[in-house]
């Protein structure tokens, strides 16, 4: 990863969590826990309980930009 400002990153990734919460979203797969990502609260869970909350959150209509989006 590179970048041309100092942590623009941290900064879309803050926009982007505020734009997915206010569209219901309930869980954004980051891959793996960073430095970086855990001040925002990323954690690490069990292979089962993220593919209960990925199932849960599969079966809810949601949107990004207005139109709706299907699993």
């Amino acid at each position: 990863m590179f970048y041309r400002v100092r942590d623009a990153s941290k900064v879309a990734l803050v926009h982007l969590v505020a734009h997915l919460k206010a569209r219901g979203y309930r869980l954004l797969d980051i891959q793996q826990l960073t430095p970086a990502t855990a001040p925002f609260g990323a954690l690490e869970i069990p292979r089962r309980e993220y593919l209960a909350r990925l199932a849960e959150a599969l079966r809810q209509p949601m949107t990004f930009r207005g139109e709706e989006l299907r699993g």
